[in-house]
C-alpha cells in the first residue's frame, strides 16, 4: 500500500478530510488543504490529521512510530525485499511480545499507521510465518477486527485449522 493510500485510510479512520493528496517522484506524500496550505512528508501529513494527543509522551511515541513507518515500513522498502520484510516483522514482533499496542493501553494512531503500512506484507505471509510472528499476528488480528480500521479491506486469516470434510 502506498503512503498516499495509508494516509487516506488513516484519514478515514480519524474521520477527517484528507485534502488533496499527492506523491512526488521521490515518493514524498504531500497534503494540500482548501486554503492552499501544503504539508509534506508522511509523518507531518499524518500528524496534521491527528489533532490533539492525550499527553506529550503519547505524541512523542506516536511520532516515533510514524517515523519508523516512513523510513522502514513504506511500500518502496518492503516490496520484493524479503530480507527487509523479515527484519521489520521480527522487530515489530519482538516489540509486541510484552505489549498489546504500540503506544499506551489502547488503539492509537501509531497502531493504525503500522497496521496500514504492513497490511500488504501480512496478507502475503504463509501460515508458518504467521505462527513464527505470533505477537505481531495476535496484534494484527485484533486490530483488523476493528471495523473503523479495516474499512474495505478483507480479513487476513490467522487460523491454521483446516476444515474437515
Amino acid at each position: 500500500m502506498s503512503q498516499v493510500e495509508v494516509v487516506r485510510k488513516i484519514s478515514n479512520y480519524l474521520q477527517v478530510p484528507a485534502g488533496n493528496l499527492s506523491q512526488s517522484r521521490e515518493k514524498v506524500v504531500t497534503r494540500t488543504l482548501d486554503d492552499k496550505t501544503k504539508v509534506s512528508g508522511f509523518c507531518t501529513v499524518v500528524s496534521s490529521l491527528a489533532g490533539k494527543y492525550r499527553s506529550v509522551e503519547e505524541e512523542c511515541l506516536t511520532r516515533q512510530w510514524l517515523e519508523y513507518c516512513s523510513l522502514y515500513v513504506n511500500s518502496t522498502c518492503l516490496e520484493g525485499n524479503r530480507s527487509h520484510q523479515r527484519s521489520v516483522l521480527e522487530e515489530l514482533n519482538e516489540y509486541l511480545a510484552t505489549r498489546s499496542y504500540f503506544v499506551g493501553n489502547s488503539l492509537s494512531l501509531a497502531d493504525v499507521a503500522v497496521f496500514y503500512s504492513i497490511a500488504t506484507t501480512v496478507e502475503t505471509l504463509q501460515n508458518s510465518d504467521k505462527e513464527h510472528f505470533v505477537h505481531l499476528s495476535r496484534w494484527f488480528d485484533h486490530v483488523q477486527l476493528t471495523d473503523s480500521v479495516r474499512q474495505d479491506m478483507s480479513l487476513v486469516n490467522f487460523s491454521s485449522l483446516r476444515s474437515v470434510r
